[in-house]
């Protein structure tokens, strides 16, 4: 029901706010669900490329507008133990408005077996980290592999990740990992426009530096939501407002975030995982994908549209309160 009020509502802000829908453009649609992009999106699955690096062999999903033209790309870092096909709810989207989607599977993805031995999750960290730094150097050879060379755009990247994903995705964005003597290192990839880390997490002392976050100086937008609770295996529970913390921990700046009123961590199973989570989320889901796509627009292909959007429109009317949204 909520779903369907914020979409009969949406008409009704705008009237009432002419100013702020003006600014928001294309994206108010967006906010309800009801705008897929002008692109169809193709899919290619099972794609494999050996990384003489790990070695290893890294599996692929690649999603990729069906139109000819040369496309902005973004690298999605899973879930841990997730299915990289069910972020689509999110990723679909971008591809139907112009983005080529990379979607690695890594070693703790449920659709690789065998599974992880236990003994092999304490280099987890690493391996995902090497992967998407195959990935990005090899966006070339992807695109052929895929049928569809020449159509990356490899100067304008964005990564992008869930949960645990969030880590890989903000290596490559500037965050401080710790490393085995106690120092730290970044992995950051200079071509790396922006970030779009979903129900990330805050500091983790096993794998992070002290105040890693100070190293995310390019712009990034965070989502949540206040059923969002961090649970990292441990007795901690931590509240929702932990999983935030990629914006509230980030220096100032070309910052975003987005909390959803009554979201939780898969949007009740729309994402990650299909047994996961209450009922399905489709409005919650619907929200993020705009408001992402806002922040992809605005900062991967400089749209001056998405920019005064991301700067001026009263989110939280747009979706009836469900969702708040903070910039810094």
């Amino acid at each position: 029901m909520l779903y369907r009020s914020v979409r009969l509502l949406l008409p009704m802000l705008c009237l009432s706010s002419l100013v702020g829908c003006a600014a928001a453009g294309p994206y108010v649609a967006d906010l309800s669900g009801g705008a897929p992009g002008a692109h169809a999106i193709g899919w290619a699955d099972d794609l494999t490329l050996h990384d003489p690096a790990q070695p290893r062999d890294i599996r692929l999903r690649v999603a990729y507008p069906k139109s000819p033209g040369r496309y902005p790309v973004v690298v999605f870092s899973h879930g841990a133990f997730c299915y990289p096909q069910l972020y689509a709810a999110i990723t679909d989207h971008w591809v139907s408005r112009g983005y080529v989607v990379v979607l690695p599977e890594h070693p703790d993805s449920p659709n690789l077996q065998p599974p992880l031995r236990p003994d092999q999750m304490g280099g987890l960290t690493a391996t995902r980290i090497a992967d998407l730094n195959f990935i990005l150097g090899h966006l070339d050879e992807i695109a052929a592999a895929a049928g569809i060379p020449g159509q990356l755009d490899t100067d304008r990247l964005a990564v992008a990740g869930h949960s645990y994903g969030t880590v890989i995705a903000m290596a490559k964005a500037g965050l401080w990992i710790r490393t085995p003597d106690g120092g730290r290192r970044q992995y950051r990839d200079p071509r790396i426009r922006g970030a779009v880390l979903m129900s990330g997490v805050g500091q983790m002392d096993e794998m992070m530096a002290p105040d890693a976050f100070s190293g995310l100086a390019i712009p990034l937008i965070a989502t949540g939501g206040t059923l969002d609770v961090g649970n990292t295996g441990g007795p901690v529970i931590h509240p929702w407002e932990w999983r935030m913390s990629p914006y509230t921990l980030a220096p100032p700046g070309d910052k975003y975030s987005v909390v959803l009123e009554n979201g939780d961590h898969y949007l009740g199973g729309v994402i990650c995982r299909a047994d996961r989570g209450g009922e399905d989320d489709p409005a919650g889901a619907a929200i993020d994908a705009g408001l992402t796509l806002a922040f992809l627009d605005a900062y991967v292909k400089e749209d001056a549209r998405a920019m005064r959007f991301l700067a001026t429109a009263d989110v939280p009317a747009l979706t009836a309160g469900r969702a708040r949204f903070s910039r810094k």
